[in-house]
């Protein structure tokens, strides 16, 4: 047995505990964001979500120009740039996030909190994406990666792409970030939600430094990487199939903290209340969870692996994997309104 890295299980426990409390409290979730926006217009959530890719992008971004940490060496960053997979992915991820009703975040901690149809949703998703990243149809997903993926000469980093200095790129992201949080706030001002984006966002920055500084060894050297929720999800559901237990990392530290912190809040503060799925609901779980298990592996990560982490590292793949999340999230949100 491999010793375990402290620094990793550590860091990703303490990550995962903060990220759950806020994601229960305060409802941090994309789908949440995108859809209070267009049905009630509703800034908070968007402030929220704005205010962590800030953070997230500002810190990670220092920490790669004054090469405290390699970010370029991180899986969003290689040089293939899997257009199709990312687009398609955060398309069929941000329809099965509304259909079940949360993100893969907020589908975890609502499981935590005794919601039998987000645990129905959760299980379509550990299945699914197994499935799909390990099982029967990984090859079918690797031939579409061969078909439609490029090349590059570069990493895929925009700046690198764009054949740009890095920080004419970052001030140009940050200077966009900053207006829309200037204009959520005059629709929506919250304090609040801008802290709570914020703290996310430096959790993002601390599993950079961790994984990048601390959990280094050079005898057993460790790939930059940050929170993330998609490729735990299908390790875990790959342990349901196979029964083959996966090595502890930072991830899956992640994931295992925020999945028992909120379940020790929501029994703390008597939150737990096992509910039943609505009447004709329990499909669109299972649906919606295998959805998103299809389209996040698809897309090489969920909202948080591709929406915080791989954003803050400025890949162009990881840009297109979220206009899709979005994207699928607002159609699917305007559908269900006019179905309702």
């Amino acid at each position: 047995m491999e010793d375990i890295n402290i620094w990793l299980v550590g860091g990703g426990l303490a990550s995962g505990m903060v990220f759950g409390l806020f994601v229960q409290r305060f409802r941090f979730c994309l789908v949440a964001g995108v859809s209070n926006l267009l049905l009630i217009n509703d800034y908070r959530q968007v402030l929220a979500f704005t205010a962590a890719l800030l953070v997230a992008i500002a810190g990670t971004q220092a920490l790669e120009l004054t090469a405290i940490v390699d970010i370029a060496n991180s899986s969003y960053r290689n040089n293939t740039l899997d257009w199709f997979g990312a687009a398609v992915g955060g398309f069929l991820f941000g329809v099965g996030a509304t259909l079940a009703g949360g993100c893969a975040a907020r589908t975890l901690v609502k499981t935590m909190e005794g919601s039998l149809h987000s645990l129905l949703a959760l299980f379509s998703f550990f299945i699914v994406a197994a499935v799909v990243q390990f099982g029967f149809l990984e090859s079918v997903r690797l031939d579409l990666t061969h078909m439609t993926s490029v090349e590059l000469t570069t990493d895929a980093g925009i700046a690198s792409i764009l054949s740009l200095p890095p920080w004419i790129v970052l001030a140009v992201v940050i200077a966009g970030l900053l207006l829309v949080v200037y204009k959520g706030w005059q629709r929506s001002p919250d304090h609040t939600m801008i802290i709570v984006g914020c703290i996310i966002g430096g959790l993002t920055v601390f599993g950079w430094y961790v994984t990048g500084v601390l959990a280094q060894d050079e005898f057993m050297p460790v790939r930059p990487s940050s929170i993330t929720m998609s490729g735990p999800f299908a390790r875990f559901g790959y342990v349901l199939i196979a029964g083959r237990v996966a090595e502890l990392s930072f991830a899956i530290s992640f994931v295992i903290g925020t999945a028992v912190f909120s379940l020790l809040i929501a029994l703390a503060t008597r939150q737990f209340r096992v509910t039943a799925p609505a009447k004709g609901m329990a499909k669109m779980a299972l649906l919606g969870g295998s959805l998103m298990g299809v389209g996040s592996i698809m897309a090489y990560g969920c909202n948080i692996g591709q929406g915080m982490s791989g954003l803050s590292t400025l890949s162009l793949e990881s840009l297109i994997a979220v206009v899709g999340m979005v994207a699928g999230i607002g159609v699917t949100t305007r559908w269900m309104e006019k179905k309702a």
